[in-house]
């Protein structure tokens, strides 16, 4: 009668660690246009930042442009009380590139993640959202890929 008793333990343990490694968060999120280039956003626990890496230059909101590169990123509240994406390229000479703030928009709903980050893929743009837990809304910015035929507005 004991052995019924040890192998439903057992079971029970057994689908208790499959859960709890299930319920941890992906490492990334990530959009892939149809050309192959991407768009990846980690966390780097080390830097207690987040990264977003792409190997195209893109397009954000109001055609500003976003090279290729590694950035530390992180979405603030601007002067007029809105929201914009602040994007670093570390640059070991003089410290940071900085680019100009990408307006974000509050989104109006999101799928489920368990990161803090993740993409929706729809036609030829990814458009980024971003779980802001401390003030518990969802931000959002649009990337499209840059066409090497347009001029690029700054």
């Amino acid at each position: 009668m004991k052995t019924p008793l040890v192998l439903a333990s057992r079971m029970l343990l057994a689908v208790g660690a499959a859960s709890q490694q299930g319920a941890k968060s992906p490492a990334q999120a990530q959009c892939r246009f149809s050309d192959g280039s991407k768009i990846t956003v980690t966390y780097s626990p080390d830097l207690q930042s987040y990264r977003l890496v792409t190997d195209g230059s893109l397009l954000a909101v109001k055609g500003v442009h976003v090279p290729a590169g590694d950035y530390v990123v992180s979405p603030a509240k601007d002067s007029a009380d809105g929201w914009t994406l602040m994007m670093k390229e570390p640059n070991t000479k003089k410290g940071y590139r900085v680019l100009p703030p990408l307006p974000m928009f509050v989104a109006t709903s999101s799928p489920a993640s368990g990161f803090p980050v993740f993409f929706d893929h729809t036609g030829g743009s990814c458009t980024m959202y971003w779980s802001e837990k401390k003030s518990e809304i969802v931000l959002s910015l649009e990337f499209t890929k840059e066409n090497a035929d347009l001029p690029v507005v700054n």
